[in-house]
């Protein structure tokens, strides 16, 4: 277990003896309903609590909110940092062996090559030249023994959190799963490419291949949270890529890579 705080925004844990405070110095009803409402808890709703906060003044308005507030796993003041519905810093995790809930951290693309000016030179112009942005190491350091189930935390969660503590500015914008291209990569001796376009004399593709894009499903879990699970995944190096800022000729990006053994 966690403190809430320790990933959410720093707030103040309020419990039954804040609230007999806030009364005993003349605050209203309606500033404790708001206070409960905009802070994590600790409050204690057995039925002699219920009953001293009774006693001290409080509204059946205020009692019943302390209640819903006590039971609600958004405003609890601690979370299981292993269950997957919990709130989480927006990003890619998955379940370890030990059954822990483990971040996905991202990579970066450490160059950009084209491949195949041979093959379009001798071919006229037919042939085409490949894009490919590559990512250093022969693998990825996170490594499955079998096809891994993924979850995607994004802003839309029903806690808020610090724009400064993302991991990745993908999940600042990015709302779902469908934004994300999973992708098959290819290795090169101490790196693996991921190609991004390809052109000859008469055309020209942007954009990652769907030759090399593998399908998935998503599961909504929870509001801002979804599962991910991919069809099938042969042994291999793959990422996952922002769409919205996958990596081109001549840029450099963040991408989420793992191994499948």
């Amino acid at each position: 277990m966690l403190p809430f705080g320790w990933e959410a925004s720093a707030q103040e844990v309020l419990t039954n003896k804040d609230l007999v405070q806030l009364a005993e110095l003349g605050m209203g009803e309606e500033v404790i309903l708001s206070k409960i409402a905009t802070s994590l808890n600790d409050f204690d709703t057995s039925t002699d609590a219920l009953v001293e906060l009774k006693k001290a003044g409080m509204s059946s308005a205020v009692i019943a909110k302390v209640v819903e507030a006590g039971n609600s796993s958004s405003h609890s003041k601690v979370i299981d940092a292993n269950e997957p519905t919990a709130p989480h810093r927006p990003g890619i995790y998955y379940i370890d062996d030990n059954g822990n809930l483990v971040e996905l951290l991202p990579n970066v693309t450490a160059q950009s090559k084209s491949r195949g000016n041979f093959g379009t030179r001798v071919s006229y112009g037919i042939a085409k030249t490949k894009q490919v942005s590559r990512i250093n190491g022969p693998t990825a350091r996170t490594q499955f023994d079998r096809v891994p189930e993924f979850y995607f935390y994004f802003s839309q969660q029903e806690t808020a959190f610090e724009q400064n503590l993302y991991n990745f500015y993908g999940f600042v914008t990015a709302t779902s799963p469908n934004e994300f291209t999973l992708a098959k990569l290819t290795p090169k001796e101490d790196a693996r490419e991921l190609e991004t376009g390809a052109a000859n004399y008469y055309t020209s593709e942007h954009g990652i291949s769907s030759k090399h894009a593998v399908d998935f499903d998503i599961e909504s879990i929870a509001p801002g949270i979804y599962k991910v699970k991919p069809i099938h995944l042969a042994p291999g190096e793959y990422c996952i890529v922002y769409t919205g800022a996958a990596p081109s000729a001549y840029s450099q990006q963040k991408v989420f890579d793992f191994g499948v053994k």
